[in-house]
């Protein structure tokens, strides 16, 4: 590649032989090439040089007539032309006078008709004029919406507003899951027993460590809520074991507890041995950073997984968002597609 920093003469091939006949002086060169310009022979042309002699069509516009074709219109004396110009308007002085009449006919009737409106209507017409400063807020949409006015918003403009009363929302009931008997159920490997919903229960761990090994003894428990239970790694471990034995555990949420990333990631690489987790929530934890490293172990263990179609984790990583979506998805078109042969078989 050539060095376009350095100068012409050493980028550049020598093709000259001459030697060089002395230094560089500007004044000398300009004068020697006016001199061979002046003294170059001009070039021999076919056709001769004739001043006054036209060859070829000559062009003539046709926009423009030529000569006396041209008609004389006549003009003023700013060189306008008068055909163009317009007739002044003439104005009758008696027709204002007439309009001025009908103006003040009409202001009349104005003011009559509004010394005889209720104040109803004066109310709506001000919020439609824009006059919110007199109105309260609900007389004002009001007339914008072109809605009555009414007792609730009053109808005159010292009216008083009710205050706005919110829907009461009844809380959510308290839950009354019966632990003993759900341990002793499990424990027993009831086949009716096939989900089990403990959320937000102020359990003692040793009662949630005993659940969870009962869970894992047995074969019908399908679907497992843990959310908001105070749930630390103590309690967590034994989730592992239940993922890696339960042969019929398809949904798991733990979320709202204090289970740190590290374990968050054993949980779903204990997925791996069985693959019968469809589902598994375990957003909301008290350590809302994972870290990189765990996030990509985490979607390694997710694309491992071939059952896993919902994942409730917030991924702070680009990358391990975009590659636990695309393993869900083809997760989910493998189930699609055995439904469909499913049905084709039927």
């Amino acid at each position: 590649m050539q060095n376009s920093l350095l100068p012409p003469s050493q980028r550049c091939r020598n093709q000259t032989d001459k030697e060089p006949t002395g230094p560089f002086q500007r004044e000398k060169l300009l004068k020697f090439l006016e001199d061979s310009a002046k003294n170059e022979e001009d070039w021999e042309e076919a056709v001769p040089f004739a001043p006054g002699v036209k060859r070829g069509k000559v062009f003539q516009s046709t926009d423009e007539p030529e000569g006396d074709e041209k008609d004389e219109e006549p003009v003023d004396a700013l060189g306008r032309k008068l055909k163009d110009m317009e007739m002044p308007i003439e104005i009758d002085l008696d027709d204002d006078d007439e309009d001025e009449d009908e103006e003040e006919i009409d202001d009349e009737k104005f003011e009559r008709a509004l010394d005889r409106a209720p104040e109803r209507d004066l109310v709506d017409l001000a919020g439609i004029l824009g006059m919110h400063n007199i109105l309260n807020q609900k007389q004002y949409y009001n007339a914008l919406k072109g809605k009555t006015q009414d007792e609730s918003t009053g109808t005159s403009f010292s009216g008083v507003v009710r205050s706005f009363e919110p829907n009461a929302i009844p809380d959510e009931p308290i839950n009354q899951t019966n632990v003993d008997d759900c341990i002793k159920r499990l424990e027993e490997d009831d086949e009716e027993l096939k989900e089990i919903n403990i959320n937000n229960m102020g359990l003692s761990r040793e009662r949630i460590r005993t659940l969870i090994k009962a869970a894992a003894l047995s074969a019908h428990i399908e679907k497992l809520s843990m959310a908001g239970v105070e749930m630390k790694d103590s309690e967590a471990r034994g989730l592992v074991e239940l993922l890696e034995t339960s042969p019929s555990l398809q949904v798991l949420n733990v979320e709202s507890n204090d289970i740190s990333p590290e374990m968050l990631a054993k949980l779903l690489r204990a997925t791996l041995k069985t693959q019968v987790l469809t589902r598994f929530h375990a957003d909301n934890q008290r350590s809302q950073v994972l870290g990189n490293q765990i996030e990509m172990d985490m979607m390694l263990s997710i694309e491992d997984n071939d059952s896993l179609l919902r994942v409730g984790i917030a991924f702070q990583s680009m990358e391990a968002r975009h590659r636990v979506s695309e393993a869900l998805e083809r997760n989910l078109e493998r189930v699609r597609l055995r439904r469909l042969e499913n049905s084709s078989q039927a």
